[in-house]
C-alpha cells in the first residue's frame, strides 16, 4: 500500500511537471478579472503572454498590483486588440472577463484567430448576438468555446451533481426545486448592466443554479417563467424588466417538474454568502431525496440519513473555483476530457436562461426543444 501511494505520488508530480502550458491571451484588467488571472496564472496550465484592455494605463497599473505569478514584463504587454496581441504572441487559447456587452464581438475575434476561447457568463445578452456566435463556432468545430459559470465546480455541486446522475443516490428524478433569495448592492459608477438591461437577473443571478441543473440532468422539455422587477434605490435596483428576481416552472421528460424562485432583491438575506449563490435546493426522486443548503448535503432514503455532507460551497475570493474550471477547460481541449459535455451543457444553459427570459415576454410556455433549434439549429 506504501509503495502504491508513493509511486502514484511521483506518477502525479512527474505529469504536473510535464504539462505542456498553453500561451494565453487575457483579455479585461478591471478588479473582477485581474483576481481571476491571479487564479489562471496559480493554475500553472496556462501562461498569459499578452493581456487586452480599452485602457492600457489602467491595465498596467492593475498588472503591477498583482505581486507573484504572473510572467515578469506582462506590464508592458498590453494591446488595446486581440488582433495585435496575437499577431505579437502565438496564443493557442483566449480568456474574456470583461462587460457582457461586449463578449459577442470579442468572442467571433477570438474564434477566427483560432483560439479556444473561454469567457465568463453569459456569452451573448440577446438571441442575435448567441445565434451568430454560434454560426462563427460551427465553421470551426476544432475550437473549444467555453461559457464559464465557477459555481458547478466547488465539491457541494460535484456531490450533488453525481448523487443526481446516480442510483446510488436518488435514481429517477420525480421532483425538485431550487430557492435562491439573497439581498445584493449592484452600486457602480457607471451603473451595470445588471441594472439597466432587461433580463439580467438570470444572466446573472440564475445562471449560477441553472448551471448546476444542466449539467447533472440536462435540458428540460418545457419552461413557463415569471419575472419581477422590484425597484430599490438603496440597492440600485431601477424596476428594469426582469433585473431583480425570476420564478419559473420546468418540466422534464414525463412532466417531472422542477420550480426555481430568486431574487437579489430582497429585503433579508437569510442564507448567506454561498447560499446565495448555490441556492437552496430539495430533490425528490423513486431512491431517495437530497437537501442541500450551501455546502451542506443530506442524501436520505428510506426515512433515514443515510449521508450527510459538509462540503467546501463556494469560496468567497473566487480563485479555488475558477483554478477548477480553468483546468477543466484545459483538459478538454488537450486531452478532449468531458469535452461535448462541458461544452454541450454550457450552451444549453444559455438556452434555458434566455428561454425563461422568452416564456416571461411572452406569457406563455416555451418548448425548450423547439427554442434550441431556433437558436443553434440543433
Amino acid at each position: 500500500m506504501y509503495f502504491q501511494c508513493y509511486f502514484k505520488h511521483i506518477l502525479n508530480k512527474f505529469l504536473k511537471k510535464n504539462q505542456i502550458k498553453i500561451p494565453s491571451i487575457w483579455v479585461g484588467c478591471g478588479n473582477f478579472s485581474i483576481q481571476r488571472l491571479e487564479a489562471l496564472s496559480k493554475g500553472n496550465l496556462f501562461v498569459p503572454v499578452a493581456c487586452v484592455d480599452i485602457n492600457i494605463k489602467k491595465a498596467k497599473s492593475k498588472l503591477s498590483s498583482i505581486k507573484r505569478n504572473i510572467p515578469e514584463n506582462l506590464c508592458d504587454r498590453v494591446y488595446t486588440g486581440i488582433a495585435e496581441a496575437k499577431e505579437k504572441y502565438d496564443a493557442k487559447a483566449c480568456f474574456i472577463f470583461v462587460s457582457a456587452k461586449a463578449h459577442p464581438k470579442l468572442i467571433i475575434e477570438s474564434l477566427k484567430l483560432g483560439m479556444h476561447t473561454y469567457c465568463v457568463k453569459p456569452i451573448a445578452n440577446n438571441q442575435k448576438d448567441f445565434k451568430k456566435i454560434m454560426d462563427v463556432h460551427k465553421s470551426i468545430p476544432e475550437l473549444m468555446l467555453l461559457q464559464g459559470f465557477n459555481n458547478q465546480w466547488n465539491e457541494a455541486a460535484i456531490k450533488m451533481r453525481e448523487w443526481l446522475q446516480s442510483d446510488k443516490g436518488i435514481g429517477k428524478m420525480l421532483g425538485g426545486e431550487c430557492v435562491c433569495w439573497g439581498r445584493q448592492n449592484i452600486t457602480a459608477n457607471p451603473p451595470q448592466i445588471d441594472a439597466t438591461d432587461e433580463g439580467m437577473y438570470v444572466f446573472s443571478m440564475a445562471c449560477h443554479q441553472l448551471s448546476q441543473l444542466v449539467a447533472a440532468k440536462g435540458l428540460p422539455d418545457y419552461v413557463t417563467a415569471y419575472v419581477h422587477s422590484r425597484k430599490d434605490i438603496r440597492l440600485d435596483f431601477r424596476g428594469v424588466w426582469g433585473t431583480s428576481g425570476i420564478q419559473c416552472l420546468l418540466e422534464y421528460p414525463g412532466g417531472v417538474p422542477f420550480s426555481y424562485t430568486g431574487t437579489r432583491a430582497a429585503h433579508g438575506n437569510p442564507f448567506g454568502f454561498a447560499s446565495r449563490w448555490s441556492g437552496q435546493w430539495t430533490f425528490h426522486g423513486d431512491n431517495g431525496d437530497i437537501r442541500r443548503e450551501g455546502g451542506r448535503l443530506t442524501l436520505y432514503r428510506d426515512g433515514v440519513s443515510i449521508q450527510d455532507n459538509y462540503l467546501k460551497d463556494l469560496d468567497t475570493n473566487l480563485i479555488e473555483d475558477e483554478q477548477i474550471q480553468f483546468k477543466a477547460f484545459y483538459d478538454a481541449f488537450t486531452t478532449g476530457k468531458n469535452r461535448k459535455w462541458l461544452q454541450q451543457s454550457a450552451f444549453d444553459t444559455w438556452i434555458l436562461m434566455e428561454a425563461c427570459n422568452e416564456s416571461a415576454r411572452r406569457k406563455e410556455k416555451i418548448n425548450i426543444k423547439e427554442f434550441k433549434k431556433q437558436l443553434s439549429g440543433k
